[in-house]
Formats: structure tokens, C-alpha cells, sequence
């Protein structure tokens, strides 16, 4: 896809994103991105600790050290890594409404179709709507 066709898609999607109106809110996403760095973090060390629960169970009920060294050898090379693409919703402020917005970049919004002008608009769109 080039420029031109992605600028006329990004116009039928009047997404929040890429309206003129957008003023992001970036510590809104930032406490989002740290409450899923949280579950993500959460749900990643108690893998691990299910990991360590099963070899010990190993060790206690069957005797087999050598499974329980290999599990917790698994255990000790885990490396937790965080995944934003799980936050993919952004936050903002609409200039033309005065209010709170949230939004997934590059999804089709029907509900911003009337009110939305890209930020990338020329003058001529922005005096047919008033913002010049």
C-alpha cells in the first residue's frame, strides 16, 4: 500500500488517531502500559512458579531428581519479556468535543464519521469545516 492509499483508508476509518481534533494523553497510556506490564509480569511468574510447583511435586511423589533438575533448570533460563502489543488501546483528548477519548489506532470508528477531519487535511477541507 503506499501513502496515498493508506491517507485515503486512514479517511474512510476516522479513526480517533488520526484526527485533527486528537490530543493524546500520554500519561493515560503510560498508566495503561504499566498496569499490563503488570498482568503480564503477574501471569509470567506464576507460570514459573507452577513450573517449580510441578518439579517439586516430581521430586516428592516419584523420587525422579533428574526430571526435577531439568524442570527447574527450564525455570532458571525464563526470561520475562513485555509485550505492548497486548496495550492497544490508546487514550486522548478531543479538542473539537472537550472530552476524554479512547481508541484502537487503525480500526474503522462509524461512530466519528461526522465529526472526524484528518490531521493531515488540506486547508481547503479545514475552511469547509470550519477550523481555519
Amino acid at each position: 500500500m503506499n501513502n496515498e492509499s493508506i491517507f485515503e483508508l486512514q479517511k474512510i476509518d476516522c479513526n480517533c488517531s488520526d484526527c485533527i481534533f486528537m490530543v493524546r494523553d500520554i500519561e493515560r497510556f503510560k498508566k495503561s502500559l504499566d498496569t499490563h506490564h503488570k498482568w503480564q509480569s503477574d501471569a509470567f511468574n506464576e507460570a514459573k512458579r507452577k513450573r517449580i510447583e510441578k518439579a517439586n511435586e516430581i521430586k516428592d511423589t516419584k523420587g525422579d531428581l533428574q526430571t526435577w533438575n531439568s524442570l527447574l533448570n527450564e525455570v532458571e533460563k525464563m526470561k520475562f519479556q513485555f509485550d505492548k502489543k497486548e496495550c492497544v488501546i490508546n487514550y486522548g483528548n478531543c479538542s473539537k468535543f472537550n472530552k476524554e477519548v479512547s481508541f484502537m489506532p487503525n480500526t474503522c470508528q462509524i461512530e466519528t464519521q461526522n465529526c472526524f477531519i484528518h490531521r493531515k487535511s488540506t486547508q481547503n477541507e479545514c475552511h469547509t469545516h470550519g477550523i481555519i
